[in-house]
């Protein structure tokens, strides 16, 4: 393929998180997870924060009509370089997660991995209250977020003082808390595992990590298929995924 686009290479450590930081300038393609939702068969989805396109990208490979929003246009413009070069369709806008520029009731589904981790609790739910807007009657969200009680989160947290977090710091969420937040803004809502021992490594994307963290992703993988099973696990996770589902909107078209 061509070469990784500049903008990629520098961000990567940012939008793959700690364990990518190796990574930074020394990509030789592009890492694109696995959307962990079923097959999009032309529907509808926005990738709230797209950064460059990583889930966008994996959002359209997964059959989705895909728009990532993203409020800084060098993300943009790179998600658009980056498509032309896979050879993905997808649309991207400049735009930020508390005022989407999408329609009400307009989508399908939305999805956001690491970004509201990033807001003020305040903010965060601004964010949901916008995703559940967008989304159609019976659209379901899938969001990314980390939990409080997570290992290797209260070790984050142990390591800052647990004062409260400052500029683009992470906020950590109690899972109680969560529910409520997409449930107030969303609909129904549960929580399942992204992953133990980070907040973004992603199982299709190991084979670029250097060996040590390979073994880590896989065991984090392991680790979330077995909490999936054994509920109690969710308490305990340090990434974990909200799903919520639109319930009592018209499904209309603006």
């Amino acid at each position: 393929m061509d070469r990784v686009h500049r903008f990629v290479q520098e961000a990567i450590g940012a939008t793959g998180g700690n364990l990518y930081r190796s990574l930074i300038g020394r990509l030789t393609e592009y890492p694109v997870p696995e959307l962990p939702l079923d097959a999009g068969s032309g529907r509808t989805l926005v990738d709230v924060g797209c950064g460059w396109g990583r889930w966008t990208i994996a959002a359209a490979r997964r059959g989705y009509h895909a728009i990532g929003v993203d409020p800084y246009l060098e993300s943009v413009i790179a998600a658009r370089h980056v498509c032309a070069q896979l050879g993905v369709d997808a649309d991207f806008v400049v735009g930020e997660a508390r005022h989407l520029p999408l329609r009400t009731a307009s989508l399908d589904a939305a999805f956001s991995y690491s970004v509201i981790q990033h807001f003020s609790k305040d903010d965060a739910r601004r964010a949901v209250a916008e995703i559940g807007r967008v989304l159609l009657d019976e659209g379901r969200a899938l969001v990314q977020m980390p939990n409080v009680f997570g290992v290797r989160c209260l070790f984050k947290q142990a390591k800052r003082g647990f004062r409260e977090p400052r500029a683009f710091e992470v906020r950590y969420w109690r899972p109680g808390e969560l529910r409520r937040m997409f449930e107030d803004a969303v609909g129904p809502s549960r929580l399942t595992v992204d992953g133990f021992f980070s907040l973004n490594a992603q199982p299709a994307e190991a084979k670029l990590l250097p060996l040590h963290y390979r073994a880590l992703v896989h065991a984090s993988a392991a680790l979330a298929r077995l909490a999936n099973r054994v509920r109690p696990l969710v308490m305990i996770a340090d990434s974990v995924y909200v799903t919520a589902r639109r319930a009592g909107v018209p499904a209309r078209r603006e």
